[in-house]
């Protein structure tokens, strides 16, 4: 039975951001945080999350330029000459897409309000904490953000999203060779989900999933339309594409009385061959949600799975990635609390609407699929525990040994990289 463990505020506060794992250390590139100075042209932060403590902290990455390792200090004259810092730096931007591929994340696509969308390939290597632009050949697929990436057999298929040149959104899947720098359109048959972004995928045993996003009730919009309206169009259709055929089919979920509703800017992840949902948002109806959905490809069927612990709040745009048997959730936006209204029944599932704004969030939530005895011991300690977490050491030191003190304290004690941040009054982000 799976357990919401830990529930930490103080960690970076990031607003579609995107994360890889490598080994027992989170990675996680960019975003934005309302009410954080930005410049167009400020590197991309990297924000790495220990899962052994729970502690995250900010790196300070070098980059690759031409044939040499500099410090971001050497190469801030490209600022001046060469426009997006020559692509040598990738810029600050939201949602983008990271995968991990061979112990590397690669970060694709993205956009900020000011560079605009981004259609360069970069690689950040945590052993060395490099930046490198990655030189890639074929056809590459237009600037877009709000797309999805995912990982399969040497390749990054990426797939939907909004193209900004054309202002329109796509419903085409692109793949980028890793043994050969190579992009191509994958050519597909059957009929593929709607144009889309902000959605979902996930593979299991070379099937993607995809699920959720928004369309426009216009269309792909930008072949008759300047811009897209705000007619928008949530389908709540599982849809999949075989990795080794290309061919799209819409799986014959069961109906069983529980099945997600249309949504974006939630998350999916995989588990023993299963797929989780969390969150995500109505933007018809102003809803955003807390559930959390499985979806069983076996019996082709969903579940709503009821977890003990401290539930995150409904939230959209957030990351979660499995580690460890674990999934790390953290970050995204959430409706203003001081005016939340219930929108279904009172429970942990219930949707929540709010009509003064959003909150960024900061915070970390780890759900654990395989909690040992040790880990539900500390758990029912911490809980019944009433001294403050900084008198833990002193106070528990002829009860328990140093090192399970150290865990405990970690499982409590907030980190302290919070960028300032607060209600934004914006619902339509």
């Amino acid at each position: 039975m799976p357990i919401w463990t830990v529930h930490l505020e103080g960690g970076p506060r990031r607003v579609n951001h995107a994360s890889i794992a490598v080994g027992s250390r989170i990675y996680s590139f960019g975003g934005y945080c309302s009410g954080e100075p930005t410049a167009p042209h400020d590197p991309l932060d990297v924000h790495i999350l220990d899962t052994e403590n729970n502690r995250w902290l900010k790196a300070n990455p070098v980059y690759l330029h031409q044939n040499r390792i500099c410090p971001l200090s050497e190469v801030n004259h490209l600022i001046e000459h060469h426009g997006k810092f020559g692509g040598v730096v990738p810029y600050q931007r939201y949602g983008h897409t990271a995968v991990e591929y061979d112990g590397k994340a690669y970060v694709w696509g993205g956009r900020n309000d000011d560079a605009g969308a981004c259609k360069l390939l970069h690689e950040y290597d945590p052993a060395r904490n490099l930046w490198r632009k990655v030189e890639v050949d074929g056809f590459i697929p237009p600037s877009r953000d709000g797309h999805t990436a995912v990982v399969w057999n040497h390749q990054m298929f990426i797939f939907g999203g909004f193209e900004e040149e054309s202002q329109r959104f796509s419903q085409e899947t692109y793949i980028f060779d890793f043994a050969t720098s190579t992009w191509r359109e994958m050519h597909t048959s059957g009929q593929p989900p709607l144009w889309r972004d902000f959605h979902t995928a996930s593979v299991i045993d070379g099937i993607m999933y995809i699920f959720g996003g928004r369309s426009d009730q216009m269309g792909q919009v930008g072949d008759e339309h300047l811009f897209h309206t705000t007619q928008d169009l949530y389908d709540d259709t599982l849809m999949a594409l075989n990795l080794s055929t290309g061919v799209w089919t819409r799986p014959d979920v069961k109906e069983n009385g529980v099945r997600p509703g249309g949504r974006r800017s939630h998350s999916t992840w995989v588990y023993e061959g299963n797929m989780y949902m969390f969150g995500g948002y109505l933007g018809t109806a102003n809803i955003h949600y807390n559930e959390l959905y499985c979806f069983n490809p076996r019996t082709c069927s969903w579940s709503i799975i009821d977890v003990r612990g401290i539930y995150p709040t409904a939230r959209r745009r957030h990351c979660s990635v499995v580690a460890n048997k674990k999934v790390f959730l953290f970050g995204g936006t959430m409706p203003n609390p001081s005016t939340c209204q219930s929108a279904s029944s009172p429970n942990v599932y219930a949707g929540v609407a709010s009509t003064s704004g959003l909150s960024d969030l900061a915070d970390l939530h780890v759900l654990d699929f395989a909690p040992t005895l040790k880990t539900l011991s500390m758990r029912k300690l911490l809980h019944g525990l009433k001294v403050p977490s900084t008198d833990m050491y002193s106070t528990l030191q002829n009860d328990i040994p140093a090192d399970i003190r150290y865990e405990m304290y970690c499982q409590v004690t907030p980190n302290t990289v919070t960028g300032h941040g607060g209600v934004r009054n914006d619902q339509s982000g």
